[in-house]
């Protein structure tokens, strides 16, 4: 299947809005002309092979993380274990990308994904697709993310 970065852009752009608000109750908006540096503290990703091949990755900020994860336990991130906070953003992770993938490809064709993971470098990332970057604004949160298709 091939896939105009338009099509591919709203598909990701609507998940990412949608998933936020209603997951986590927080307003998202790209910044298209956001020229500061993300200093992001790791990568949430996950790669999928059918029906196209691609992955995508969340380049994630300690702050957004935080806000996420304090909105849908609406407990303190404080109070909260590292594998509470893992699994609440991997479980956001997959809702995202199932729904991007629906956006692009259909709600009727399967899918095949990976377990959502975390990465800590660029390197362990697939490296030889197409990417399309993205910047995001999760109500003052600032976070990038990258989505890679193939072909």
């Amino acid at each position: 299947m091939s896939f105009d970065k338009i099509q591919i852009k709203k598909s990701f752009i609507d998940s990412v809005v949608d998933t936020f608000a209603e997951m986590a109750f927080i307003d998202v908006i790209t910044e298209e002309n956001y020229e500061g540096e993300i200093n992001y503290s790791s990568i949430l990703g996950l790669e999928f092979t059918v029906p196209g091949e691609g992955g995508m990755y969340f380049y994630m900020t300690k702050e957004c993380k935080k806000q996420l994860v304090e909105n849908i336990y609406g407990e303190d991130w404080i109070i909260l274990n590292d594998m509470e906070i893992d699994d609440c953003l991997l479980e956001i992770l997959n809702v995202l990308a199932g729904d991007f993938l629906k956006n692009l490809y259909g709600k009727d064709l399967k899918v095949r994904m990976s377990f959502p993971r975390l990465f800590f470098d660029d390197d362990e990332i697939m490296a030889s697709h197409d990417r399309l970057n993205f910047i995001f604004n999760a109500e003052g949160a600032m976070f990038r993310a990258e989505v890679r298709i193939k072909g």
